[in-house]
């Protein structure tokens, strides 16, 4: 079934069928015997069959309706050509058959558009090369975040802090050798989520930028995960024509609380202040 799925498309499967009905039914009015609504009744009782029952049912049917067409046509005493009594045989398990193939194949279709369209919700959110969050979905949690925090002013403790990373010079990384490109992309997203915190949400926002979401953090414990971060993103080599490349990155850090929180109050305020802070870092090479 599989093969026919492979070689049919659901509009070949379709036009076969209305063929097959009008070339048997054209058939019948040309015989000796009148056998168009006999005909007929078992071509729509086939494709009825087809639709109504499930596939091992399907089989079962047909084999019964073949072992008892035949034995009634062959065994009983009908006055009737045998290419009629063929016909009257063989049409519900031809149209069971073409329903099977029909309803097969608009169930793979079904399934395929629902995989596409999964597809699409999957990479119009997650970044395809870091299978992180990307910017549209950093916005939206941000924006929910800073707007809970407006809406409860009196709890003094809410605090949002973002943290970008910025790969410096991956633009020129990225034009040298794009494979090399994505695999360190992909390397440093892998050591954010292993050394960054479970509750943390890591974002992909634009060309060589993570940026992190963190709740209020112990400033011990923000300078432990900073540290080890650093450390294992210092690891990283780029590579390209046998010759390794050290990285370097910058930082930038803000923290949003009732007090600054109408300065921060949408995504591109935010974004605009770590890039100024980006502008004005010196390339960190960590050792």
């Amino acid at each position: 079934m599989r093969k026919l799925f492979s070689f049919f498309k659901y509009e070949y499967a379709v036009v076969l069928l209305a063929i097959a009905l009008i070339l048997l039914l054209y058939l019948t009015q040309e015989m000796f015997a009148d056998i168009f609504w006999a005909v007929s009744i078992l071509s729509l009782l086939g494709l009825i069959s087809a639709f109504v029952l499930p596939d091992v049912l399907l089989t079962w049917f047909v084999i019964l309706v073949v072992i008892a067409g035949t034995f009634t046509m062959m065994a009983g005493i009908v006055y009737m050509p045998h290419l009629e009594r063929g016909i009257l045989i063989f049409t519900i398990p031809l149209f069971s058959a073409l329903g099977a193939l029909i309803k097969g194949l608009g169930g793979v279709r079904e399934s395929a558009l629902s995989n596409k369209s999964n597809i699409i919700s999957y990479t119009n959110h997650i970044n395809s090369v870091t299978k992180l969050k990307n910017k549209d979905n950093a916005a939206r949690f941000y924006e929910r975040y800073i707007s809970f925090i407006s809406n409860n002013m009196d709890s003094k403790e809410l605090t949002i802090a973002a943290t970008c990373i910025h790969w410096a010079h991956s633009n020129q990384y990225r034009q040298l050798n794009y494979t090399e490109y994505k695999r360190v992309l992909k390397e440093i997203a892998d050591i954010l989520k292993v050394h960054r915190l479970p509750d943390e949400v890591i974002c992909y926002i634009d060309s060589g930028n993570f940026l992190i979401f963190s709740s209020k953090l112990e400033k011990e414990l923000k300078e432990t995960i900073d540290h080890k971060v650093k450390e294992r993103l210092a690891d990283i080599k780029y590579q390209d024509q046998g010759v390794k490349h050290d990285l370097q990155y910058k930082y930038a850090y803000q923290a949003i609380n009732y007090k600054n929180v109408n300065d921060f109050s949408t995504f591109k305020d935010l974004t605009n202040n770590l890039k100024r802070q980006l502008e004005t870092k010196i390339v960190v090479e960590y050792q």
